[in-house]
């Protein structure tokens, strides 16, 4: 029995589409793990399958696919903070299990390696790179933001309102996550760490964001930012 043509259609449409998904892992994969220049579209075309004429129609180019395997690998390295639930929960219950997915995301292999690529690649391609920012760091940022902005005024316990919502933010984050990768890079720390010892990395970045590092109701000058 023949297939109706439409079916015919929708399978080719679908069996192509999973052909680009594919494409884009084991591209992601290979340019994390070789840098840009090492990695060949013909060496992906005969690792998923297709055609080059695809693979530049779909994708412009290599620099494309580049993009796109990029912005897979940022995607995937949002998920875990992006299902995190805050909204609507006190800066008590949120700030640990925030801090401890922070730092995982931080310490994880991709992470690493995006690091190294970036600190590599960004210069040449200053677009991705900020598009790659914007879909991972940022996008997490830009949450964490808005959730501190419900939770700012004079209430106990809650966040100071002298500071922006994005501050807050941005310091808790370096606080949990920013130092401890720098860590990982330089290879004086080696992933993973016991949770033990990433209790008292965000344990010390809650009580300093909560309780500040001065003693007394002394108020300092914000900066703007």
């Amino acid at each position: 029995m023949a297939i109706p043509h439409s079916d015919a259609r929708i399978h080719r449409t679908t069996k192509g589409a999973q052909r680009i998904h594919d494409l884009i892992v084991v591209a992601s994969e290979r340019f994390l793990e070789l840098g840009f220049d090492a990695v060949s579209v013909d060496d992906l075309i005969a690792t998923v399958g297709g055609s080059r004429r695809n693979v530049y129609a779909h994708f412009g180019g290599k620099e494309g696919l580049f993009k796109a395997a990029m912005l897979h690998v940022a995607a995937e390295m949002a998920k875990p903070l992006d299902a995190l639930v805050i909204e609507g929960r006190n800066p008590a219950d949120v700030l640990p299990a925030l801090g401890h997915s922070l730092v995982r995301t931080a310490l994880s292999p991709h992470t690493l390696a995006v690091h190294r690529i970036l600190t590599n690649e960004g210069k040449r391609f200053p677009d991705i790179a900020q598009a790659m920012l914007n879909a991972s760091y940022l996008k997490i940022q830009d949450k964490v933001a808005k959730w501190i902005a419900t939770q700012q005024g004079d209430a106990p316990g809650q966040f100071t309102d002298r500071l922006s919502a994005h501050v807050l933010a941005e310091q808790f984050m370096s606080m949990t996550a920013s130092h401890v990768k720098l860590l990982a890079i330089v290879g004086l720390i080696s992933p993973p760490l016991h949770t033990s010892e990433i209790d008292t990395i965000v344990g010390n970045a809650v009580c300093t964001l909560l309780q500040g590092a001065t003693v007394g109701q002394r108020t300092v000058k914000a900066q703007s930012g």
